[in-house]
């Protein structure tokens, strides 16, 4: 459901922008920074600052990335698919060095931090093995949605929707 996708990217973009506020409001806060090169060839067409704004949609993006005075942190915020925020900072890190965006800091020390409204229970072997912070930050804004999502996947709800399917099919909606 292409609604909905969006609805939890917005979500999230809101989370992690009131987490780099809570925890780094003195820092310089890069958004949705984008990570990697450009090909050349796309230079060599378009020039260096043309292709850089074209190439955009096709390179990786982190949610924040955190310069302090020593360091970069380079943030991935999920509400929810936790496995995928900690699968993404391994590689987001590799592509630090040769992110044009990011050649003043590249040879700063890099964190990586995921942060997220509730432990998962699995994450602290992994994350501990990759090196990833695990943050915990659970604004109330968040609680309703996040337990709405939680609620999706209970007995009951799984037979509501089961239900509302049959009714669907009944009227040939499938």
């Amino acid at each position: 459901m292409p609604g909905l996708t969006k609805i939890r990217a917005d979500w999230e973009h809101r989370y992690v922008a009131d987490f780099v506020l809570h925890k780094f409001p003195n820092e310089m806060v890069k958004l949705r920074c984008p990570l990697g090169t450009v090909p050349e060839l796309w230079v060599q067409e378009l020039g260096f600052g043309k292709a850089l704004k074209s190439y955009r949609p096709y390179r990786p993006e982190v949610d924040a990335i955190v310069i302090t005075g020593e360091k970069l942190i380079l943030i991935e915020a999920k509400i929810m698919k936790v496995l995928d925020g900690m699968s993404k900072l391994p590689i987001y890190r590799l592509l630090v060095p040769e992110t044009p965006e990011l050649k003043d800091f590249a040879e700063m020390p890099t964190e990586m931090w995921l942060v997220t409204p509730k432990k998962p229970g699995w994450e602290e072997r992994v994350a501990k093995e990759l090196n990833i912070h695990v943050e915990i930050f659970m604004p109330d804004w968040i609680k309703e949605y996040y337990e709405q999502q939680e609620k999706y996947w209970t007995a009951e709800e799984r037979l509501k929707r089961l239900k509302r399917k049959e009714v669907l099919k009944s009227l040939g909606y499938y």
